[in-house]
């Protein structure tokens, strides 16, 4: 196949043009996958698909700003055989499923024999996305598919620099972590000491990680004062690999890696601002879901009634500390904020996610209250929480009929009446869905 060129300095100007018409843009092939698989190997072409979802915005915003724009709807018609998947209807679910996608929209560059070339995600611009033209191609001249490694996996399992490159397959194509790991553990294996402490190699290891059972988590939790000295994010991105096993351990009901998980999560030097309350909030889920309620509250008054008392100086000042945090990959350049959703809107929402996270955490601990204890002195104490929790996020109608119901649970019928109108409200000027604010106001008509 011969390689197409995109010079997109050429392009720029039909980039500003609004679409004329939808036939200017993409043009996407109607009819089954498995025809357009047999039309793909007849022509010899890549097959595009649009992986969307009804609800998500970006989505939206593709279809109706780029996929129409002539620029690129000539290049696409030309060089691939365009198809659309909805993910949340018939077969679209277990498409999905098989090509791991779990972030919409998802565009994928699938050969016709069913293989995965090349894949993108998120809204993507029309310079991006035409970008992207080259990659796949190139990625299928070269034969370069994820099969290609994994039939070569056995033979090469001593080659460095072919165990990086296929760990980079994986992890662009976001296979199962287990299948990560097990290639990344390989690539370790071969490296030297030397290797090992340079700080190009060991901030691949690092970024690549994914879980704590792992020859590389071992190295690197008790090599923490070196990783300080050259990656500023490093109990950042070490604590989302701690709370990264901790969630799979309460959602798959692993009691080993759950106590793995919680051992290593001691163990991290420095973390950061949110870690204490997920790892918190995690292993609560943990003792609910093993019916050990009591644990829960036992342990949860130590650290909520430390957050309940802590003052507005603290919560504004660690606010400003976790939006520096979130905005760091961008002011670095390590990211492109071109490329989030909405980013100013996204950078508001940061400057107080600490205070919101707080808040989260406490309805969510408060909720659980609610649903597991009788006690009166606990639920009044969840109360507590309930009113703290909508002070520090007073926007967020989830809230309110956590607080609602616990002021019924007290005693308090005229303050459940208020919140539980105060949730409807919130909900109707937010646009909830038609279903949540009739369950409100079901809850309404019962206190």
């Amino acid at each position: 196949m011969t390689k197409v060129k995109i010079i997109t300095c050429c392009l720029f100007f039909f980039f500003t043009l609004p679409a004329l018409a939808q036939e200017d843009g993409i043009r996407f092939f109607e009819g089954r996958w498995k025809e357009v698989l047999a039309e793909a190997k007849k022509s010899g072409k890549l097959i595009f698909v649009d992986v969307y979802t009804n609800w998500s915005i970006p989505s939206q915003k593709m279809a109706a700003e780029i996929f129409p724009l002539k620029a690129v709807g000539d290049t696409y018609n030309a060089n691939f055989i365009n198809y659309q998947v909805n993910a949340e209807k018939g077969p679209g679910f277990s498409f999905a499923e098989k090509y791991f996608v779990n972030r919409y929209p998802t565009y994928l560059y699938i050969n016709g024999d069913g293989f995965l070339v090349y894949k993108i995600t998120g809204f993507t611009s029309p310079q991006r996305l035409l970008a992207s033209v080259d990659s796949a191609l190139h990625k299928q001249e070269v034969k370069e598919t994820l099969t290609a490694y994994q039939e070569a996996f056995e033979s090469r399992k001593t080659d460095k620099a072919f165990l990086r490159q296929y760990v980079n397959w994986l992890c662009m194509y976001k296979m199962p972590e287990d299948t990560i790991s097990h290639v990344l553990d390989e690539y370790f294996s071969q490296l030297k000491p030397a290797e090992l402490k340079d700080p190009v190699i060991a901030t691949y290891l690092l970024n690549i990680l994914t879980t704590i059972r792992s020859p590389v988590f071992d190295h690197i939790i008790s090599h923490q004062p070196f990783y300080n000295t050259f990656f500023k994010q490093f109990p950042q991105t070490l604590g989302y690999v701690i709370v990264n096993s901790l969630a799979k351990a309460v959602e798959t009901k692993n009691d080993p890696l759950f106590w793995e998980a919680l051992s290593a999560s001691k163990k991290l030097e420095n973390p950061a601002l949110l870690y204490p309350y997920t790892v918190f909030l995690l292993t609560n889920q943990y003792y609910v879901r093993n019916r050990q309620e009591k644990r829960v509250f036992e342990r949860s008054p130590v650290l909520l009634d430390r957050v309940y008392l802590m003052k507005e100086e603290e919560i504004a000042h660690n606010d400003r500390r976790q939006f520096e945090e979130l905005m760091y990959p961008y002011v670095s350049g390590e990211k492109d904020s071109l490329q989030v959703w909405d980013f100013p809107r996204q950078k508001e929402i940061w400057r107080t996610s600490y205070s919101r996270y707080l808040a989260r955490v406490l309805s969510i601990t408060a909720d659980m209250y609610l649903q597991h204890t009788r006690n009166k002195t606990d639920l009044k104490k969840a109360c507590l929480w309930a009113e703290r929790a909508v002070e520090l996020d007073e926007h967020n109608y989830l809230y309110y009929p956590v607080l609602s119901r616990l002021y019924a649970k007290t005693g308090m019928k005229r303050e459940a009446i208020i919140a539980m109108q105060s949730a409807i409200t919130l909900a109707q000027e937010q646009g909830a869905s038609p279903l949540r604010i009739m369950v409100y106001k079901r809850i309404l008509q019962d206190l």
